[in-house]
Parts: C-alpha cells; sequence; structure tokens
C-alpha cells in the first residue's frame, strides 16, 4: 500500500495541477490574439511577429504536455524552453509598439496583455524546474524493462526517495517563479478590458493559485514522506484499523491492530491481530476509563480497545502507543502510528478491482458488510475462535497491498487520488515521535489534529457506545446559524440524527455520545435533545468543560430505529470571535470527524451589515446582501470567510 506512494505521492501531490498548467498557457495566446484584432491595422508587422510566435509557443507546450503526461521529462523539458522563448519573443515585440501603447483604452488591454503573457513565462519557468527534478525521480524505473513498481530493486527505490528528499531547491525555485506568475496576474487590470481578453485571464484567475499551493505543500511534503516511507532510516509503525461502522473520536472502534514495519518504501513485515487478544491479557491494568465510557458503555478499565477517546488523533495515538506497551505488546521500537478505515480500503478496491480470497468476492461495494458478517457471524460457522475471527483482515491487507503493487501504469494517478482524498476527509492518520516531521504532517492536514483557529469553529464529535455496528444507517445533517445579539454573536448548532436502518444483528437504536468543540469561552444559553439514557423521559445534562484549547458541550443521545432525534445547542461565542467581527471579519472552521461519511452541513449566517466573500472560501457558500448561506456535504474541513463591506 505504502509503496505507491514512492513514486507519485509528491509527485501525484503537485502533477494534476502541472497537467492544468497548459491551459494557462492558451489564455495567453488568446489574450495576444484579441490584442491582434485591435491594433493589426496599426502595426501589423509587429503583431504578426507577436502572433507567430505565440503560436509556436503553443505548438511546443502542445507537444511539451503530452511528453509531462507520458512521463518523459527530457523531452517536455526541451520543449518547455523552447516555448518560453517564443512567449518572450511574443512579449518583446510587444513591448515596442511605441506611442500607441499610452493610447487610452488601449493601453489597458495592452497591459493586461503584457502581464499575461508574463505569467505564461513564469508559469513555463517553473515547470520547467519541475521537470528537472522529475526526470531525476523516473529515472530509475527507466533503467529496468518494467514500470512496476513491485518489480523495483531496492537501490532503484533509494534513488527515486533520495530524488524526493533532496527536492527542495527545485521545488522551492519553481515555488518562486510560480509566485511571480501570481504576482503579475494580481497586476492584471479587473475592470475595462475588451471581452475576448477578459475571458482569457478569467481561467488563470481561477486556476493558477491551485497550481500555486500544489507546489507549496510538496515543499513540506518532499521533506516528511521520504521519512515515512523508510528512508532514510527504517520506520516501525503501530497499526489501527478503527471500524467506523461503530464511531469512535477519530474514526471508530479499534477491533484490529497491527505492527508494519518499512524499509526504503518496503513493507519487510505487516501482521495483524485481533485486538482483545492484546485487551485480554491484561488483566492487572487498572486505568480508570473516562466517565462517559463507564456511564453509557459499562466500561470500568480503560484499556487499548478505547484508547482513541480523544478526537485530536496525536492525542489519541499517543494514548494506543501507551496502551500497548502496558498490555505488552512486542514491538518496542516504534516511530509512529498510522490509523485508517474500512473506507479507505474500498476506495483502493474502485482502483484496484475485486479481490478474492477462499472463494469469497470483496468489492468496494461489499467490503464493509463482508468483513462485517464475516467477523461477526460467519466465523463460527468456519470452526474459528472469537481469537481468530479477524485473520481476514491481515489477509485481505496483504492481497490488498499486492494488488496494488502490480496496478497497470494508467491507475497510478487514480491511486494517488484516492490516497489524496482519504488523507483530507480523514479516513487515513498518522502520527509520528518526531516533533519536526508530525509538526509537516499537520501542516499538510494529514495528522487528524483538532485546531484551535483564529476566528470561530466547531467540530461534532460522536461516540457510538453500545449501538452495535449502527453509524452507516444513521444519517446525519449539522444546521449551524449565526446571529448579532446586541455585542454579542450567538450560535445555533442542530445536530440532527435519522436512524434508517431496521433492527437485526448489527443494528440496533443508535446510542451516541456527542462532544461539540467551539471556541473558548463559548457560553451555552439554552439547549434541547439531551437525554439521561433511551426510554427515559426526563431530560438530560449538557456538561461543560475546557479541552484542546476549546470549549467542549457534551451529551447524550438515543435514536431508535426508524425514527430521528435532534439535539440542539444555542450558545455565545468566546475566543474573540465578536472582537474579530468588531474588527469587520468573521471566518468559520467547519472540522469534520475523523471516520464520518459526507453529512449534510447547512450554514446561515446574519450580521446585519452587507457582506464581501473572501478569496478561499468554501466552495458552495454565497454571499445575499448581509446573509452568508451554504449548503454541502461534508467531506472534509471546510473554511469559510467573510468581511463587512465599508
Amino acid at each position: 500500500m505504502m509503496r505507491n506512494f514512492l513514486k507519485h505521492t509528491l509527485w501525484q501531490q503537485m502533477g494534476k495541477q502541472l497537467k492544468r498548467m497548459w491551459p494557462y498557457t492558451w489564455p495567453v495566446l488568446v489574450g495576444a490574439a484579441a490584442l491582434i484584432l485591435i491594433v493589426g491595422a496599426v502595426f501589423g508587422p509587429r503583431v504578426k511577429t507577436v502572433y507567430q510566435e505565440a503560436l509556436a509557443g503553443k505548438a511546443d507546450l502542445t507537444k511539451a504536455q503530452d511528453f509531462v503526461v507520458a512521463q518523459e521529462f527530457t523531452e517536455a523539458f526541451a520543449l518547455l524552453t523552447s516555448g518560453r522563448q517564443h512567449l518572450t519573443t511574443a512579449q518583446d515585440q510587444l513591448h515596442r509598439l511605441g506611442f500607441f501603447r499610452s493610447l487610452p483604452w488601449v493601453k489597458t488591454q495592452v497591459q493586461a496583455a503584457d502581464e499575461l503573457l508574463a505569467a505564461g513565462i513564469a508559469t513555463t519557468s517553473g515547470v520547467e524546474r519541475l521537470s528537472t527534478w522529475a526526470e531525476r525521480v523516473v529515472k530509475p524505473f527507466k533503467t529496468g524493462k518494467s514500470f512496476s513498481l513491485g518489480s523495483l530493486k531496492p537501490e532503484q527505490k533509494r534513488a527515486i526517495l533520495k530524488a524526493i528528499y533532496e527536492a527542495q531547491p527545485d521545488l522551492q525555485a519553481a515555488k518562486a517563479s510560480i509566485d511571480l506568475a501570481v504576482t503579475h496576474l494580481h497586476a492584471i487590470p479587473k475592470n475595462g478590458l475588451a471581452g475576448k481578453l477578459n475571458a482569457a485571464v478569467q481561467p488563470f484567475r481561477d486556476t493558477l493559485p491551485g497550481l500555486q499551493e500544489g507546489i507549496g505543500q510538496a515543499i513540506p511534503a518532499s521533506k516528511v514522506i521520504p521519512p515515512l516511507l523508510g528512508y532514510p532510516s527504517p520506520q516501525n509503525y503501530l497499526f489501527l484499523l478503527q471500524n467506523n461502522a461503530e464511531l469512535r473520536p477519530t474514526g471508530g472502534f479499534i477491533g484490529t491492530y497491527g505492527i508494519v514495519k518499512v524499509v526504503d518504501s518496503n513493507i519487510s513485515s505487516f501482521t495483524t491481530d485481533n485486538v482483545y487478544n492484546l485487551d485480554d491479557q491484561a488483566k492487572a491494568l487498572r486505568i480508570t476509563p473516562p466517565a462517559a465510557l463507564t456511564q453509557y458503555n459499562k466500561v470500568n478499565r480503560w484499556l487499548f480497545r478505547d484508547s482513541n477517546w480523544s478526537p485530536d488523533f496525536p492525542t489519541a495515538a499517543q494514548e494506543a502507543l501507551s496502551f500497548y506497551r502496558l498490555e505488552g505488546g512486542r514491538e518496542r521500537n516504534l516511530n509512529g502510528v498510522i490509523a485508517v478505515d474500512p473506507t479507505f480500503f474500498a476506495s483502493l478496491l474502485k482502483v484496484t478491482g475485486p479481490i478474492t480470497i477462499k472463494k469469497k468476492e470483496f468489492r468496494a461495494d461489499n467490503l464493509v458488510e463482508e468483513l462485517q458478517y464475516i467477523t461477526g457471524v460467519e466465523y463460527t460457522y468456519q470452526g474459528l475462535s472469537t481469537a481468530e475471527r479477524k485473520q481476514i483482515i491481515g489477509t485481505l491487507g496483504q492481497a490488498l497491498i499486492e494488488k496494488m503493487l502490480t496496478l497497470p501504469k494508467e491507475k497510478y494517478g487514480k491511486a494517488w487520488t484516492a490516497f489524496q482524498e482519504n488523507l483530507k476527509a480523514k479516513h487515513v492518520l498518522v502520527w509520528v515521535a518526531d516533533t519536526n516531521r508530525q509538526r509537516t504532517l499537520a501542516d499538510l492536514g494529514w495528522s487528524g489534529a483538532v485546531q484551535t483557529p483564529q476566528g470561530d469553529t466547531f467540530m461534532v464529535v460522536d461516540a457510538n457506545l453500545a449501538s452495535l455496528k449502527s453509524d452507516p444507517a444513521v444519517q446525519r445533517t449539522h444546521s449551524y446559524t449565526i446571529k448579532k445579539a446586541g455585542d454579542d454573536l450567538v450560535a445555533e448548532l442542530t445536530i440532527r440524527y435519522e436512524h434508517t436502518g431496521k433492527l437485526n444483528w448489527k443494528t440496533t437504536r443508535y446510542r451516541t455520545y456527542t462532544r461539540v468543540l467551539v471556541p473558548k469561552g463559548s457560553e451555552l444559553l439554552k439547549s434541547s435533545g439531551a437525554m439521561v439514557d433511551c426510554n427515559v423521559k426526563r431530560d438530560g445534562t449538557v456538561v461543560t468543560t475546557e479541552t484542546l484549547g476549546l470549549t467542549a458541550f457534551a451529551a447524550f443521545t438515543c435514536t431508535e430505529v426508524g425514527a430521528s432525534h435532534e439535539l440542539k445547542l444555542t450558545y455565545r461565542l468566546g475566543g474573540g470571535v465578536g472582537v474579530l467581527w468588531d474588527q469587520g471579519e468573521y471566518k468559520l472552521l467547519v472540522q469534520k470527524q475523523p471516520g464520518t461519511a459526507a453529512y449534510t452541513f447547512n450554514l446561515k449566517a446574519d450580521f446585519g451589515a452587507d457582506l464581501d466573500l473572501l478569496e478561499g472560501a468554501a466552495s458552495g457558500a454565497a454571499v445575499v446582501q448581509h446573509v452568508l448561506s451554504a449548503q454541502t456535504p461534508l467531506t472534509h474541513d471546510l473554511d469559510y470567510s467573510v468581511q463587512r463591506k465599508p
């Protein structure tokens, strides 16, 4: 599984963005063509040269695109250099238009075309530098007869990781060029452009920042990915399989654990075991569990399987590591913790296709159901003990690794996309003991850390307590509203649970202990929906605590099969949110709980003042006068930013 990072983790991080670079060039050429139509009658010969050079540049860049896709970076580099030279010549001829450049209206068009050409030249220069580096990465693949990741020799793998690890100079230089391109882009007038020229500029404005962001992420990634894969020194990880059908704070109940050993991207050892086999031998361990586990799950000892009680994965990972050692885990030299859930494996099966084990076919659409049945029911028919019932998970994991290693070249992009999407959606979480690397993982958004941003935030954290594997049957909607109340900002969060399942061996009423993390200092004003327990009519209590630099509101709820239930919290925002709004700005970070499905999220914020949506706000957001609104699936963390109009 991890070996697929070998070639593609860093390159694919920017690969999609690099391929999009080529359409950026076409707006440059269209802009030049629009200018030709305007001034051709006066400066025909010179404009003709601009036009011809632009077309020559386009031809070179079109060919270069094909070579980039084919990963023939030496050939691509030569064409990129040639294309950049043609664009530079076109820009030079544009500068020689003389007095015509200063005429009203025409001046604006020339300036826009000039900046657009400059942006294209800078972007091409950046990709030239990236092509030089990428050639060093893929070179080891070309020394053998096959491009198969699984067939690479140890020295080839090490050479690739070395090239990634030493990528900083090339990536920094490329980023400087892309930053310059963005600077030129910002210098293009936003008003007064001819229709065709404006149409040429807009795609550039829409997509160039994405390339800038991709390279910005690749720079830290190049430093952390090789060490994660065992270069320059071997790495050992505690592996956690979190079952998100039984949701827990960092993604799901820890039913299976394992040890993964990696050397130069080679998984030298991958062993798994039932978590109960470790917990059952810790009879002398007496650690008091969190109160909610005792009250609602009848747990009187805190053990490895419940170690992920904190919603902050770095905290939970270290707890898991501690329990593993306290309970007699054999591997003492561990460099970190990696946690995944079945959603991640299902997404990989979409890439590899089905896997058959003992005449049982595992597909993306049946993986979770089959694993639950085998480990929960069928193992008894096979004569397996409870200690052996999860052996299928290790067997399946090994088979999936082998499938990933033999993927055809044309599926590499899909494989990396699957990894990237699962990291973003928090179906894959990583913690390492090395402080600097951990900081980089957090910056990349791969650590599952709870954030304490400047401004507003909330995170709904559910913990399935004695509800079997009911979570897939429970649909959730999070509705969040903000209103001004005098000098305060008051938030109302409604969490709706709709149980669509049927009572059976794996589904029952949904019992969850819900924590809502909000800005520190927020004050609960009123609530409804908290329960004492299932079938108890009197209202429960919402408990307020401080954790992870935030305030937490916690309550128990129970949703019967076929019914719905709402937990509603109204609170005065703390954490300086009101102060930030007094300065004319409101920021909201909606943090997704690891392991969760794409819940529906509704937002409505009314500040009583006209607003502008700031650049970088989450897609789907809209501002109509003084109301910020959004309705979107919560597939990953969402950022919203608005400012008060002057």
